[in-house]
């Protein structure tokens, strides 16, 4: 129940039947908060600034995520948010390691807290008889779609849609000066209210575009990905162009993490035995479970579309699409959040470009349905027309 990050890895957290990794104690915290939900006000906190506190959004993010802000800006050689991690053993989890520099608020309390904050705000409403806690986790981390109406793998739609981000920046600071009242080593002595509403109002930017604007992906040690052969080529980002892909086989949608992971564990290995590449050649590929997965990623060129691996990302959705087409959430996954991410994050250019596979080589990737479908998003390129473009 207490969440822990340090040198020896990160405690408190479980690994979900989604693939994700939650802190345990926010979870919770938010389901009581919920059952107990209160507004209060104090006017000895800040100051002459009152202060008023959502005890759900207090106990699930907002104190934490104020701290880690604070925790930052004290000490750059400490990350603000995240990082995501790796299991010792996905089917045996253990020890959770973090894959990056890492920060007081990770991904892992976030997607606690975040799960926290739906769930306890779904009790706020709810009459009695109340359901039992086991049947609530059961529900909201399953894969049969329960009761509940909210699934994990939807955390992110979900936390946008009941959370009031207007107020978020203000929840933030009044939790955190709250925290921070009567302790002997209180974070907030030597910042001055404005510097830390400022710090406060960068930090909530961040998380929006980590956490609300891009999509979720399932990193590679996560499906139990294989190294890469030999030493990746660095892309030179900005991109010009995002080309699409069905896998054809698997020619089934992945529609639960397990089953995701393993098609992605067959791929890399065709790609790499077959076929001899240096790894699975999609940069992203997208299931049907509402993730998109880590393939040779944002920094490294692939091996998808013969000839233009070097101008653009591969992505893939698994299956085939010759007769019918993605679940609708897979395609919104990728037409909104994977290019409205890319784009914020300068990973293309802002002017990009979507085109098939089949329109730089003799092949019917990404299928005649799915083809159809790209070809009506608003930006599909015909071959040559961007380089017209950009030359007019």
């Amino acid at each position: 129940m207490n969440h822990e990050v340090s040198s020896l890895g990160e405690r408190g957290v479980v690994l979900t039947p989604d693939g994700t990794t939650v802190a345990v104690g926010h979870l919770i915290a938010g389901i009581e908060a919920g059952l107990k939900r209160k507004v209060e006000h104090w006017s000895d906190v800040a100051g002459d600034r009152p202060v008023t506190v959502d005890n759900l959004y207090a106990l699930t993010l907002a104190k934490d995520l104020g701290v880690a802000f604070v925790a930052h800006h004290l000490n750059r050689s400490q990350g603000l948010l995240g990082p995501d991690g790796c299991w010792d053993n996905v089917t045996s989890p253990q020890v959770f390691t973090g894959t990056g520099s890492w920060s007081l608020a990770t991904n892992a309390l976030i997607n606690g807290g975040m799960d926290g904050f739906i769930l306890g705000d779904l009790l706020t409403e709810l009459r009695a008889p109340l359901p039992k806690l086991s049947s609530v986790l059961r529900d909201y981390y399953g894969e049969v779609q329960g009761q509940l109406g909210l699934k994990a793998n939807s955390r992110r739609e979900n936390f946008e849609a009941k959370v009031d981000l207007g107020n978020f920046t203000n929840e933030i600071v009044s939790a955190v000066y709250l925290y921070d009242h009567n302790r002997t080593d209180s974070i907030l002595q030597h910042l001055d209210y404005n510097i830390f509403r400022e710090i406060s109002e960068q930090g909530v930017k961040q998380f929006r575009y980590n956490y609300l604007v891009c999509p979720p992906i399932i990193p590679r040690c996560m499906w139990g990905a294989k190294p890469y052969k030999g030493t990746p080529v660095t892309l030179a980002l900005p991109l010009r162009y995002v080309y699409i892909h069905h896998t054809y086989e698997p020619s089934r949608p992945c529609t639960n993490f397990q089953d995701c992971a393993a098609d992605m564990r067959s791929m890399q290995r065709f790609h790499q035995d077959d076929r001899q590449w240096d790894d699975i050649g999609y940069n992203f590929v997208t299931g049907s479970d509402g993730y998109l997965y880590e393939g040779r990623g944002w920094l490294w060129l692939g091996a998808h579309t013969k000839g233009q691996n070097s101008k653009g990302y591969g992505v893939s959705f698994i299956g085939n699409y010759t007769s019918e087409l993605p679940d609708q959430a897979a395609m919104e996954l990728v037409k909104e959040n994977f290019m409205r991410c890319a784009v914020i994050g300068k990973k293309i250019v802002s002017d990009y470009a979507v085109q098939g596979h089949r329109q730089h080589g003799e092949t019917t990737c990404p299928g005649e349905m799915l083809f159809n479908e790209i070809k009506t998003w608003e930006a599909f390129k015909e071959v040559g027309q961007v380089n017209r473009t950009t030359e007019e």
